[in-house]
């Protein structure tokens, strides 16, 4: 009895001495991870990883600005220039340059205004405290200021179009199949608008855009308004605008006299004016003139002012907007 006894309190000690062991080894853990749960190394040191806890995860990525090291799946971020983009991919960003926010779509409401392109608010995007910056076309001060805050990716403006710009957001936020999910999305918006424009325009007439400023006229390639037309709704452009866009697949646009205009008139004509009264004088001359009278656009009745608040943004939300307008126009009688 005595014998069974002593073995019963042997394996009780044994068992007490491996719990606190094993105590010892949790306390062991915590302090190697700072009591955050997190390993306590530099960002640097979990390039690639795949840890549980996936938000500690880096990876390095490339841009003109060089090479940095992003979180995988980053969730706080803010842009200087892409938050449709970023909107069109599913993430929200906790902040943005002030002329992105100039819309009352609801989707872009709770976003922080970070400042102008010309006068960013540092000391607003550090309260933020982003886990990554996306901007375009950095100065070098600028990107070394915005570094310290937090990583820092540049990407060109004009490197890419919209649907560029939106699969170069899926990539950076790693969000690949959100900005394929959108291009199937907004492939069937295209579709519907150009089906409800068939039948309406004969398909051989051609279309061009001009944007009358007060000192200067220009022609518009495939970006902004031109993306609309041209790439969007695929709407045929004269042949001397087609030759400059074979020469520069992301043109944004010609600057002519206005004696020019015949070699690049069309049969409908889209118009905007850079607004102010300076810019509607400049068009109310050139519309008094004997060139602008003979243009076959203006005989037929086929010209189309537009507002260029509505039709110079160049963001997925903009052209959604665009498109709609677009339809209307050309599908009412005129």
């Amino acid at each position: 009895m005595k014998k069974t006894y002593l073995v019963y309190m042997w394996l009780l000690m044994l068992t007490l001495m491996l719990a606190a062991c094993g105590n010892g080894s949790n306390d062991a853990g915590q302090s190697a991870n700072n009591g955050t749960g997190k390993p306590s190394a530099s960002p640097a040191s979990t390039a690639g990883a795949t840890a549980d806890n996936g938000a500690s995860a880096t990876r390095k990525y490339k841009h003109a600005n060089g090479e940095t090291e992003i979180p995988a799946r980053p969730e706080r971020v803010v842009t200087l220039q892409y938050a449709s983009q970023m909107l069109s991919v599913g993430l929200k960003p906790i902040g943005a340059a002030s002329h992105l926010l100039e819309t009352t779509d609801p989707s872009f409401q709770g976003i922080e205004d970070v400042g102008t392109p010309e006068a960013i608010n540092i000391e607003k995007i550090l309260s933020l405290k982003p886990d990554l910056i996306i901007g375009a076309d950095l100065d070098k001060n600028l990107y070394e200021k915005l570094s310290k805050i937090a990583p820092t990716v540049d990407v060109p403006w004009m490197d890419y179009d919209i649907f560029g710009h939106v699969k170069k957001m899926g990539d950076i936020l790693n969000r690949q199949k959100e900005a394929e999910a959108w291009q199937t999305q907004f492939d069937e918006k295209l579709k519907q608008a150009k089906d409800k424009i068939k039948g309406k325009i004969p398909a051989d007439k051609t279309f061009v855009i001009y944007r009358i400023d007060p000192k200067q006229l220009y022609v518009y390639g495939v970006r902004n308004i031109g993306f609309t037309l041209y790439k969007a709704l695929d709407l045929p452009r004269p042949a001397i605008v087609q030759k400059e866009i074979d020469k520069d697949p992301n043109l944004w646009g010609i600057e002519i006299s206005q004696e020019l205009l015949p070699n690049y008139s069309a049969d409908y004509v889209f118009v905007t004016l850079l607004p102010g009264e300076d810019g509607k004088k400049r068009f109310d001359e050139i519309k008094s003139s004997a060139i602008w009278k003979n243009l076959p656009a203006v005989k037929n009745n086929h010209v189309y002012e537009i507002d260029m608040d509505t039709w110079l943004g160049y963001t997925p939300h903009d052209i959604e907007v665009q498109l709609t307008e677009a339809v209307k126009l050309l599908t009412e009688n005129k």
